[in-house]
């Protein structure tokens, strides 16, 4: 017989993703002693010790510890599995998911409204920022799923490309350049670089123009993509962005023009991601599914022909 519980489990892995009992048991909404005493019950049954304490270091795996959160994952998704099956549930419960900034407004509001209509009971937990943000959130275990670009970088992180994108030039509306079909790399270089600084954005960026021969100095840094548009459309500068909005006005109202720039930058990936070590959850499972079908460019017209390189 098995001398110890799924919620043991559950309990030692919050403890073990959240780094310390005492942030493990905020999370699990239950008492510190209760949840310590839930995994030193479970270290007994076992006959190892999972944990080692450290004051005011939180606590550190063992082997053992480790071997267990890596199984664990599975254990719990394959009870959750069991429970929804046989009591003929739909899906429910608490989702954490991460996407990138400029991604957030198109993406997210499709999924939100995905779970609202088929699963209702389905609470999602958003989480925005930039990809080594999002990495951090997905190796803690806060969140299940990001969504963002370039996030296959990470050792650690499985993804699953959605769909493809590439950078492209943004200008305010009456630019010299704005008028033309394409904006020659080489012709920006004198022009005001309003960065948005948000990985992989200044990567992405720094390489394209390295590769033309000149690397731009950012006279202003944003990590607002919005606040970025918008200083374009004033006048203040342009920007290289991935992202491409439906309207093409800033939040003012003021008018934003998109050029695909010469040379073509190389694609860039927008995937899906989840920490590789963790089996997922039927909910992460779901949203995983819904967004092959929900993300794409929210632009339905390419600045770029397909197949151009």
């Amino acid at each position: 017989m098995l001398n110890f519980t799924l919620r043991q489990i559950e309990y030692f892995r919050a403890v073990a993703l959240q780094g310390s009992i005492s942030a493990a048991a905020e999370k699990e909404r239950v008492s510190r002693s209760a949840l310590a005493a839930a995994v030193s019950d479970l270290e007994t049954a076992l006959g190892c010790q999972l944990l080692t304490r450290q004051k005011a270091k939180g606590v550190v795996l063992t082997p053992f510890g480790a071997q267990l959160l890596e199984m664990s994952g599975d254990v719990i998704d394959r009870a959750e599995r069991i429970a929804t099956s046989l009591q003929g549930r739909d899906l429910a419960g608490r989702l954490g998911i991460g996407c990138f900034t400029s991604l957030g407004p198109t993406v997210v509001p499709a999924l939100f409204d995905f779970f609202r209509k088929r699963h209702p009971d389905v609470t999602l937990q958003l989480h925005t920022g930039h990809a080594d943000r999002l990495v951090e959130l997905l190796r803690t275990g806060e969140i299940e799923l990001a969504v963002g670009y370039g996030l296959s970088y990470a050792s650690g992180i499985e993804t699953e490309e959605l769909y493809m994108d590439r950078m492209h030039v943004i200008l305010p509306h009456g630019h010299r350049l704005a008028s033309r079909p394409r904006v020659r790399a080489a012709d920006l270089r004198d022009e005001t670089l309003v960065l948005l600084d948000a990985s992989p954005s200044p990567e992405n960026v720094r390489s394209y123009f390295a590769g033309q021969g000149f690397l731009p100095k950012p006279a202003f840094r944003f990590q607002d993509y919005e606040v970025v548009r918008s200083l374009v459309a004033r006048g203040i500068g342009y920007s290289i962005v991935i992202q491409r909005p439906a309207s093409e006005h800033s939040y003012e109202g003021l008018g934003v023009v998109a050029r695909p720039l010469d040379p073509v930058p190389f694609p860039t990936p927008v995937s899906c991601a989840w920490h590789a070590g963790r089996a997922l959850t039927p909910l992460a499972r779901g949203a995983r599914s819904a967004l092959r079908l929900l993300a794409k460019p929210p632009h339905e017209s390419s600045l770029y022909q397909d197949g151009e390189s």
